[in-house]
């Protein structure tokens, strides 16, 4: 192998590093929380060496909040990118909008840990619950508000629906993280159903009476 192909991939291996360590992060704080995980855990699930997660992360508090701000970001991303490539009308963007957003977030083990991560840390780092809301939260809530502006400026959507009525449309997907999040496997529900009927509950409250 040239000496060019060689440092080639050293530096693509340094490029791939800090996500490594931040998907071992996430593993390593899922099993054990912030307070119990120790770096020498996060570099061991890397295959890295301690000091290597300093080179990238300044302390353990800096590893995770950049940890929870990668998974964050990224499901907002796939969200936002979902949303403008769907076609149709509002009803049905809406609808493909809900289910991308309980598959991801409700029904997807990474989307239920950082719900998980933000309800338990809130106190140990009420910056990450700021930026949190400030950077995946309320962009999501723009999102839907948006379709639901859409949706009542073309006639889909009652004229009495307004942006605020995002916050009620995705309360039942955050309803049921938590509860997986706190029965886990002991939750009997029919998910599938449960998706179902929020949908249908949520169309049949916004659409107007000539568009049903």
């Amino acid at each position: 192998m040239s000496v060019v192909k060689i440092m080639w991939k050293r530096e693509r291996r340094k490029e791939e590093r800090p996500g490594e360590i931040v998907k071992a992060a996430f593993e390593a704080f899922s099993e054990r929380g912030f307070a119990a995980t120790r770096l020498e855990d996060v570099a061991a699930l890397a295959g890295v060496t301690k000091g290597t997660i300093y080179v990238y992360f300044e302390t353990k508090e800096k590893l995770f909040e950049a940890m929870v701000r990668h998974y964050s970001s990224r499901m907002l991303a796939d969200a936002d990118a979902m949303l403008a490539a769907e076609q149709g009308s509002c009803r049905e963007r809406l609808e493909a909008f809900l289910s991308f957003i309980y598959l991801r977030c409700a029904r997807n083990r990474t989307g239920r840990e950082i719900i998980r991560f933000i309800v338990t840390e809130s106190k140990s780092f009420p910056r990450l619950v700021e930026d949190n809301y400030r950077d995946f939260i309320a962009p999501t809530m723009l999102l839907v508000g948006e379709l639901l502006a859409a949706g009542v400026a073309n006639g889909e959507f009652r004229k009495n629906v307004t942006r605020e009525t995002a916050e009620i449309v995705l309360a039942p997907m955050v309803f049921l993280s938590i509860l997986r999040l706190i029965l886990d496997d002991g939750l009997k529900i029919d998910e599938d159903a449960y998706v179902a009927a929020h949908i249908d509950l949520a169309l049949n409250g916004l659409l107007a009476p000539a568009s049903r």
